[in-house]
């Protein structure tokens, strides 16, 4: 019975994954100004480690604000995803040309054994290699997450905290 409520098309984490992959389909159409990056991360925290990919762009006349879904591999296996909106502060912090500094709400269902939905603020710094030719071509970043997490092996709600890495190129 358990393995039928993995497949049932009602059970949140596939809504939530199928929300975030078809976000991710249509980021190129919300992207026209070519600002779709493409984002390969590492998290590792509460929830285990999480190989992914997330996409990333601005909204247009809203060009502080980055929209995020990823997808990635539980530590059970199997494909997690979710999203968040972030809020670039780089300018009101004054920081240098090439870095960046983004703060917001992140909303992920990690879909393992141990681990269901995980909801938290995440916080995203990011330094360009690219010249000015091409600002934000190649770059590199950390990322830091904290909030609450469903500890389903417990059948509780838990600490969640994550940190990683991730490269990301402009197309």
């Amino acid at each position: 019975m358990t393995y039928i409520r993995h497949l049932d098309p009602l059970n949140s984490v596939f809504k939530l994954a199928t929300i975030a992959l078809c976000a991710a389909a249509l980021a190129p159409l919300w992207a026209a100004d070519d600002d779709l990056r493409i984002v390969p991360q590492v998290m590792v925290g509460t929830a285990g480690f999480e190989p992914g990919v997330a996409l990333e762009w601005r909204a247009g006349e809203m060009e502080r604000v980055v929209f995020r879904p990823e997808a990635f591999i539980s530590e059970d296996g199997r494909l997690g995803g979710g999203g968040a909106i972030l809020y670039d502060l780089s300018t009101d912090l004054n920081l240098p040309h090439g870095q960046a500094l983004s703060v917001g709400p992140r909303f992920v269902g990690h879909n393992s054994d141990d681990t269901g939905w995980e909801a938290d603020a995440l916080v995203s710094y990011v330094v360009s290699l690219s010249g000015v030719a091409k600002p934000w071509r190649h770059a590199i970043g950390a990322l830091g997450a904290l909030g609450v997490r469903d500890n389903r092996e417990d059948d509780r709600h838990d600490l969640g905290a994550s940190a990683g890495i991730f490269y990301s190129f402009r197309f």
